[in-house]
């Protein structure tokens, strides 16, 4: 594996299990790839394509590989699709719409897809949400919070989907062990839209709470993720407001274990648009210890620090005038364990 796609996949994972149940104001995108399992074209030109969109847009979308048809077909695919107004494959949505993508015109779409969600991820949103997870007894459940962070209204629904890395299957165009990604399982819901917000008028600040529980293989076994869309009901059709994912595979991240030095770790104010300040606080001397800001695509912006410790408190000062507007990540190294804090510049 490259180098730059270990940090990135590294990064993400660090975005996603740090934040768990907070709801941070970012807006990302849902991008959404029709597919079968016997459709050659989504096995050539469709494979690189998504490949390609989810490594340009890795940290700022959600990705659903939707089939309809074939071997990995699913009723919650195709009600998805049919939604977005599908009627042959590959078709890739941002959103709820279609971009014509087609064998002659994929660098194209790569770019423009890439340009949108960039634009959507500067942008302030309506609502976001975020979730954790447990498995036990064969089930898993999911805690989940919605935040709204600008008025709004409207007729609001929460899905939490089952979405699925690495699993191998027949794809013509390619074999019978393709590598798929994205593939999406499941609706928590009976529903594909999962369950409603609330239906009126919603102000900053409004708060929403849901729970789902399903019946899911051991996530040790698999490569699972979660994946959080917000709809708003318009008519008969669902549109996304935004989306969120978390990785939910077995075992803990050194992202939630604790340095033993280290009493306090934060940054202050999480959300701003100049300058922030990372505050330490340790119980003894940490040698080797570093401070780093990297942005959600895994590339490093800043060293903010690197060398020893001393015991007690330690405050620095964040520079952010001349960042791009976004999410970034503060991580903490030392003793070799990391800590991970969320900033968003706005």
């Amino acid at each position: 594996m490259k180098k730059t796609t270990f940090m990135l996949m590294l990064c993400c994972l660090f975005i996603l299990k740090g934040f768990a149940q907070q709801v941070v104001p970012v807006q990302a995108s849902l991008i959404t790839k029709r597919t079968a399992t016997w459709c050659p074209n989504c096995g050539t030109w469709g494979w690189s394509l998504f490949n390609n969109l989810r490594e340009a847009n890795q940290g700022k979308a959600v990705f659903f590989a939707a089939h309809y048809s074939g071997d990995l077909a699913n009723p919650l695919a195709t009600e998805l699709t049919t939604n977005f107004g599908a009627a042959y494959q590959p078709v890739f949505y941002f959103n709820e719409t279609n971009q014509e993508a087609l064998p002659s015109n994929t660098t194209s779409i790569l770019s423009s897809v890439t340009e949108k969600v960039g634009d959507a991820f500067t942008t302030a949103p309506i609502a976001n949400v975020g979730f954790d997870s447990t498995y036990s007894g064969g089930d898993m459940t999911v805690n989940a919070k919605v935040k709204f962070f600008q008025p709004a209204s409207g007729e609001y629904y929460l899905g939490i989907y089952l979405v699925e890395d690495n699993v191998t299957a027949n794809q013509s165009g390619i074999g019978q062990n393709a590598n798929h990604m994205r593939v999406l399982r499941a609706s928590f819901s009976s529903s594909t839209w999962g369950e409603l917000i609330g239906n009126g008028s919603f102000s900053a600040g409004d708060e929403f709470t849901k729970t789902f529980t399903m019946p899911v293989d051991n996530p040790s076994d698999h490569s699972y993720q979660l994946a959080g869309v917000i709809w708003l009901k318009e008519g008969d059709k669902y549109k996304v407001v935004n989306a969120w994912t978390t990785d939910i595979q077995g075992g803990a991240s050194s992202a939630q274990e604790e340095a033993t030095a280290l009493d306090q770790f934060y940054v202050a104010p999480t959300v701003t648009e100049t300058a922030a300040v990372v505050h330490l606080q340790l119980s003894r001397v940490l040698d080797n210890a570093s401070l780093e800001l990297y942005d959600v695509r895994g590339t490093l912006v800043k060293r903010i620090f690197a060398g020893n410790l001393g015991t007690g408190v330690h405050d620095f000062n964040l520079d952010l005038t001349n960042e791009s507007k976004g999410l970034y990540l503060v991580k903490f190294a030392g003793e070799g364990q990391t800590r991970i804090e969320k900033l968003v510049v706005q």
